[in-house]
């Protein structure tokens, strides 16, 4: 049996830019080449990249991966699996110690003799018996998150909350706008926030034209190139972009309901076998350093704030890769905005700034600026139609709970805000080059 990357990569859930990676550092090179130069992997291949895959997912580095598998004696693969059982064994330790102080600190150790172990019930509980308000936990997450997120992320699996749960509380704690700070320390606005717009086209402001023209600005990009989509949604750029540029699309997303739906577009429009999908925090991107000629985002950078994405998302283009992103910019200057319109987005992203503040901030990071446009009004009145459209839908299954409430309310006021002051900001297409 033989693949191509693309099939080897598909079997095992990976990206073809990984195998790309694995092979430029040796770690896994194809046993032979195909006409016109394809790689072609044997069935040898497969099950090392299996094993790769199962010492990958036991946390142990690649460097020592590759000793493990060509070191040519079973002591040294023994030996490196039980040093990353005593780091692991040593990272439990800490976390029972923590817990154990942190039980002290409140007063509060008879829960944890209770339980035996903690668990996200256990802790809530712990939090508000020391008076923690939903606010004061909210804040825990955020600094936490923001001051130590792999040991934030350890924490979390440790209270044996689920990877959906987890990723949404992460995304939300790292968050620079307020529309994702509210009940943080539940996930539970973001998951009826997904919830609430499922079904739509698109999850932004968008159009097969405007990703037509920004892919057009990545002057100089390989004829198939590796694409990172970071917050596909449910595939509305993911599909026109695998059709304009030809290449190898890796779409992500946290909520897995999004991701299906962008799959079974996928399949629909006939691009499926160059989109990979994958689960991932676009706050804790998964793959290797310089694997990708691009890294596209249309709609979602925000989240994570425009300043941080341009930070944690360079090292993994290639050295004059592009990265593109939609970003909502105010069209004229703040101070000159109606003070509806002010307040609203001081509330929903205070740090909303022009496209030639962004602009700047790209350049003091360390790229260069290759174009920008603003988003044609078409797409924002498609967008807000069909978000209307939606949430009149649903106002009846969730209007009355609290958090969806405070969404649709949230909704018809920024859409009644744009219908009233046009003009005074829009959406940003940036390409920037590494």
């Amino acid at each position: 049996m033989t693949y191509t990357v693309g099939r080897l990569a598909k079997r095992h859930g990976l990206s073809r830019s990984t195998l790309l990676y694995y092979d430029r550092i040796g770690l896994l090179s194809p046993g032979g080449h195909m006409k016109g130069e394809y790689r072609q992997y044997s069935g040898a291949d497969d099950a090392r990249l299996s094993k790769i895959c199962e010492y990958r997912r036991a946390g142990i580095a690649l460097k020592e991966i590759a000793h493990m598998l060509d070191g040519g004696a079973e002591t040294s693969v023994a030996e490196a699996l039980e040093n990353r059982l005593g780091e692991l064994n040593r990272e439990m330790d800490d976390l029972r110690e923590q817990q154990r102080l942190i039980a002290g600190l409140l007063g509060r150790a008879d829960l944890l003799k209770e339980t035996g172990a903690m668990d996200k019930a256990t802790w809530v509980s712990l939090l508000s018996a020391a008076g923690f308000s939903e606010e004061d936990m909210r804040n825990w997450h955020v600094r936490f998150e923001r001051t130590a997120p792999d040991q934030h992320e350890l924490f979390l699996r440790r209270l044996h909350i689920p990877d959906s749960e987890i990723s949404a509380i992460r995304a939300m704690a790292a968050a620079p706008h307020e529309i994702f700070n509210i009940n943080k320390e539940s996930g539970r606005f973001m998951e009826m926030f997904f919830r609430i717009y499922e079904g739509l086209e698109r999850e932004g402001p968008g159009s097969h034209e405007m990703t037509r023209r920004a892919y057009a600005l990545c002057e100089g990009m390989p004829d198939r190139p590796n694409i990172l989509e970071l917050g596909c949604g449910t595939g509305g750029a993911t599909i026109p972009l695998a059709r304009i540029s030809g290449g190898m699309i890796t779409a992500t997303e946290i909520y897995r309901p999004f991701l299906d739906r962008m799959v079974e577009r996928a399949k629909a429009a006939g691009v499926a076998d160059r989109v990979t999908a994958a689960v991932m925090d676009m706050a804790d991107v998964r793959a290797e350093p310089e694997s990708f000629d691009c890294i596209w985002c249309e709609g979602a950078a925000y989240i994570m704030g425009v300043d941080n994405a341009l930070e944690a998302w360079k090292p993994f283009l290639r050295p004059g890769g592009f990265l593109c992103i939609t970003d909502a910019v105010w069209l004229v200057d703040p101070a000159d905005a109606p003070a509806p319109v002010r307040e609203h987005w001081a509330k929903g992203y205070p740090v909303m700034r022009t496209a030639a503040a962004n602009n700047r901030a790209a350049e003091a990071a360390g790229y260069s600026v290759t174009g920008n446009f603003t988003m044609d009004a078409s797409c924002w009145d498609a967008f807000y139609d069909d978000v209307e459209k939606r949430i009149n839908a649903i106002e009846p299954v969730y209007g009355d709970d609290p958090d969806g409430r405070a969404i649709i309310d949230m909704t018809r006021v920024e859409i009644d805000l744009y219908r009233r002051y046009p003009g005074m900001y829009g959406y940003e297409f940036h390409v920037w080059k590494k």
